[in-house]
């Protein structure tokens, strides 16, 4: 007998065999199956999440699982003793298709969630398509479905010449979710490929996953449009309204997306670089189609547009040589020896391990000024993820320390007042 005839003939014995004493009885050992099987499961989680040895994907499964299936046996054992005393089991003949279904729809739905590890959205959704899924197999093991989807087709609307009825609108959700699932996946699956090509720029690949996934869904979308029966034709008139509002009220957004690829594409900026834009300096660490982010050096991220970075003057500190200059600016008073000073500061700058050795320190003589005489000590540094206010801090203190063991003295404002001649008293 096929599954059709089946499916229906299981509801039609439970109402044609219902009697009470067996409907209430059947119903409370279901629920003293379910009493244990949330007690042994309790136990059995308890148990695996004992070990301190990360658990294999195996077991993670084994305990999501553990609850309807220890039920399934449960049932099962049931049924077999109800039949040996010849009670009728009609409703744990029903319950049995249900259970395993949920055994097998919770499977699928833990596959899907390793699968997209990464995707919050799939997480949130999980008990809700795990629900839905396990209710389409209610209705079809009880012979329910085909009633139900005869309804929701009678439920029709007329959307200019296209009939629309409610079963085609679920048919396309479920339609779409499926093909977009799969084209996620699949996207993944490349971009995983795609970034483990250490041959090819960093900037490309961050482009070639974003191309790909983007035209994988554009793709999933029609696929599934076309498997529902619409014809994807009716689509240009939404295509030009969505043109026009791309070119009036979603220009800015246009503009980032479109400023994105550029970015990507003349490679000016890659995730690393050391940059700064509008007072900001940092290190990118990510590049988006739609924003940049640059991390400062006290840990805060600032999210700043592609457009910004295109219109606006950038300094990318690690363009094409990651060495940079920082320059120390002091004063020394007049009393001290000047050359002393100098070499004093090229030995405390020598001496730091931040300070690279080519180019080579050096010490300028600015100016005489008012106070004493100016100098400036002028050091490379490689890494311009190197913090420079740590790095002028250790130089200054070693600086400092070096003057004072040597008598230089480094000058304050002095102002000096001679009285011409006194008022007589």
């Amino acid at each position: 007998m096929s599954n059709a005839d089946e499916s229906p003939s299981l509801l039609i014995d439970l109402v044609s065999n219902a009697e009470p004493v067996s409907l209430f009885l059947q119903l409370g050992v279901i629920a003293l199956i379910m009493l244990l099987a949330w007690w042994l499961n309790a136990r059995i989680q308890k148990s695996l999440g004992a070990g301190g040895a990360p658990q294999h994907l195996a077991i993670k499964g084994g305990r999501r699982i553990a609850y309807p299936l220890l039920m399934l046996l449960g049932v099962l054992l049931a049924r077999g003793i109800f039949k040996y005393l010849g009670t009728s089991v009609s409703l744990l003949k029903l319950a049995i298709p249900l259970l395993l279904s949920l055994v097998f729809i919770r499977l699928l739905v833990y596959v899907l969630h390793k699968v997209f590890s990464d995707s919050v959205k799939l997480k949130s959704w999980e008990l809700s398509i795990a629900g839905v899924a396990w209710l389409v197999v209610a209705l079809h093991v009880t012979g329910l479905l085909g009633p139900v989807l005869a309804g929701l087709d009678e439920l029709s609307f007329n959307l200019g010449k296209q009939p629309i009825s409610l079963l085609t609108i679920l048919q396309g959700v479920i339609s779409i979710a499926a093909t977009v699932l799969s084209a996620l996946w699949l996207g993944r699956f490349m971009e995983m490929r795609i970034m483990a090509m250490e041959e090819m720029d960093t900037s490309s690949r961050v482009l070639l996953t974003k191309v790909t996934r983007g035209v994988l869904l554009v793709l999933s979308v029609l696929v599934a449009l076309s498997l529902v029966g619409i014809d994807i034709r009716v689509l240009s008139v939404f295509g030009g309204a969505l043109g026009v509002g791309l070119g009036f009220g979603l220009q800015r957004i246009a503009s980032n997306y479109i400023c994105g690829f550029i970015i990507l594409l003349d490679k000016s900026i890659r995730m690393g670089d050391v940059v700064t834009l509008d007072n900001r300096y940092g290190t990118v660490t990510r590049l988006t189609g739609r924003y940049m982010v640059l991390r400062g050096q006290d840990g805060a991220e600032s999210l700043i547009p592609n457009e910004a970075v295109i219109t606006q003057t950038l300094v990318n500190h690690s363009y094409s040589d990651r060495k940079n200059k920082v320059n120390l600016s002091l004063q020394i008073s007049y009393h001290s020896p000047l050359e002393v000073a100098m070499q004093l500061m090229l030995d405390a700058a020598a001496a730091h391990s931040g300070v690279i050795g080519d180019p080579k320190p050096g010490v300028n003589l600015l100016a005489f000024a008012d106070n004493g005489i100016s100098l400036e000590l002028s050091v490379w540094i490689e890494d311009p993820e190197l913090s420079q206010t740590v790095l002028r801090s250790d130089l200054n203190l070693a600086i400092w320390r070096a003057f004072s063991q040597s008598g230089i003295e480094i000058p304050y404002p002095q102002r000096e007042i001679r009285i011409v001649s006194a008022p007589a008293m």
